[in-house]
C-alpha cells in the first residue's frame, strides 16, 4: 500500500482528499455539517489507492466488467419496460420517462459508457475472427444508444459521447478511413436526431434556456431551466473565485457564498446550492488555485497511466477502456461536479483504479 503512494495516480486522489479535509480549517462561517458534507463528496477517492493495489494482484477483472454489464444490462431492460407501459412507471414512482431507477443523469453515464466500451470490444472482436463475440458486443451497443436516444439522454451525453468515440475510432481506424467513419457517425446521429423525439426535445430545451437565463426564468412549460441556472452558478463561481483566488473558501463554503449572492434576488439569480456543476469552479470555490493544480495534475497523472499502456500490445485493450473512463469523467466535468456526485464519482474511482492495477499487473509479468 504505501509503494503504491509513489505512483502519482495514486497518490494525487488521496492528496485532494487530504486537501478537502484540512480545508475545513479555513471555512470560516461555515456550519461544521456542511464542512463535513462537502467532505463526504470528495472522500470517495481515497478508496483509489486499495482498489489499484487490490486489482494490481487480482485476476478478476472480467469478473468485475461482467457483473457491472449484466446489472446495466438488468437496468436497460427495465428502462424499456418503464418506458413503455405507463402504468409500471406511475407504480414503482419513476421521476423520468424510462428512467426506473435513481435519475436520468447516472442511467446516461452508465449506458453511454457501457455502449461505447461494447464498441470497442466488438471492434477487437472483428480483429480476432470472433463473429460471435462481434455481433452480441455490437448488438448490445445499439442496445444502449437506442435507449439514450429514443428513451432519455443527459444533455452532457452530447459532449462526451462524442469525444469517446472518436476515442474508439482513432484507435481501430488510421488514416483517411477514420475520417470516413467519423462522417458515418455523424450522418447517423443527423439520422437520429430526425426521426427522434427525446433527442429534439433535449436540443429544444437547451436552445430556450439561453434565452432564460437572459430573462431570469426558472421554469419553461413546467420544467426547470437547467442550463440557464448552470450560466447563473457560474457566474457566482467566477465572483467568489476571485475574492479567494490561492487557497479558496475551504471545504464546504460555496452554500453559503451562493446564499450571499442569491440574498434579496428572484428568477434563478435566488436559487441556493452547493453545487457549482462544474468540477474545476467546485475545487476552485473550496481550495483555489491549490485545488485546481491538483485536480489538474490527478486528471493528467491518469491520462498518462493509460497513454502509456497504449504501447504495450497486452494492454492496450484495457489502457483504451481506462482512458474511455477518464475522458468522459473530464468532458462530463465542464458541465457538472462529477468527481464529487455519488454515481459518476464512484464509476470513475473503481473503472480508473481496476484498468490501472491491472496494466501495472500485466507491467509487473512481463517483466519478471
Amino acid at each position: 500500500m504505501i509503494d503504491g503512494l509513489k505512483r502519482p495516480a495514486c497518490a494525487l486522489p488521496v492528496l485532494l482528499v487530504g486537501l478537502a479535509a484540512v480545508g475545513t480549517a479555513w471555512a470560516d462561517g461555515i456550519p461544521w455539517a456542511d464542512r463535513l458534507h462537502a467532505f463526504g463528496k470528495a472522500s470517495k477517492l481515497v478508496c483509489f489507492l486499495p482498489l489499484f493495489v487490490h486489482f494490481q494482484n487480482s485476476s478478476r477483472t472480467r469478473l468485475v466488467f461482467a457483473a457491472y454489464l449484466l446489472s446495466n444490462l438488468l437496468l436497460l431492460l427495465l428502462s424499456f419496460v418503464v418506458f413503455c407501459s405507463p402504468d409500471i412507471s406511475i407504480l414503482i414512482g419513476a421521476k423520468s420517462p424510462g428512467v426506473p431507477l435513481k435519475n436520468y443523469l447516472d442511467q446516461t453515464q452508465g449506458f453511454a459508457f457501457i455502449a461505447v466500451i461494447c464498441v470497442a470490444l466488438a471492434i477487437e472482436a472483428i480483429r480476432h475472427q470472433q463473429r460471435g463475440q462481434a455481433i452480441a458486443f455490437a448488438a448490445i451497443a445499439v442496445a444502449f444508444f437506442a435507449n439514450l436516444a429514443f428513451v432519455n439522454i443527459a444533455r452532457t451525453a452530447f459532449i462526451y459521447l462524442p469525444v469517446m468515440l472518436a476515442l474508439v475510432t482513432i484507435r481501430s481506424v488510421r488514416g483517411w478511413p477514420s475520417l470516413a467513419v467519423l462522417v458515418a457517425v455523424c450522418v447517423l446521429v443527423v439520422g437520429a436526431w430526425g426521426v427522434s423525439p427525446n433527442l429534439q426535445f433535449k436540443m429544444a430545451r437547451l436552445l430556450g434556456e439561453v434565452d432564460a437565463y437572459e430573462t431570469n426564468t426558472m421554469v419553461i412549460g413546467g420544467l426547470e431551466t437547467g442550463g440557464a441556472e448552470r450560466l447563473e452558478f457560474w457566474r457566482k463561481s467566477v465572483g467568489a473565485i476571485r475574492s479567494a483566488p490561492i487557497v479558496g473558501h475551504g471545504t464546504g463554503s460555496t452554500k453559503e457564498l451562493f446564499a450571499n449572492e442569491a440574498a434579496g434576488q428572484t428568477g434563478i439569480r435566488a436559487k441556493i446550492v452547493d453545487n457549482p456543476h462544474n468540477q474545476t469552479l467546485a475545487v476552485a470555490i473550496q481550495w483555489g488555485a491549490i485545488g485546481c493544480i491538483v485536480l489538474y495534475a490527478m486528471w493528467g497523472a491518469h491520462l498518462l497511466l493509460f497513454t502509456e499502456g497504449l504501447s504495450r500490445r497486452k494492454g492496450s485493450l484495457l489502457a483504451w477502456i481506462g482512458l474511455l473512463a477518464v475522458a468522459q469523467n473530464i468532458v462530463s466535468s465542464l458541465l457538472n461536479s462529477h468527481l464529487f456526485d455519488f454515481y459518476q464519482g464512484w464509476l470513475y474511482v473503481i473503472a480508473v483504479a481496476i484498468v490501472g492495477g491491472q496494466l501495472q499487473r500485466r507491467r509487473d509479468t512481463d517483466q519478471s
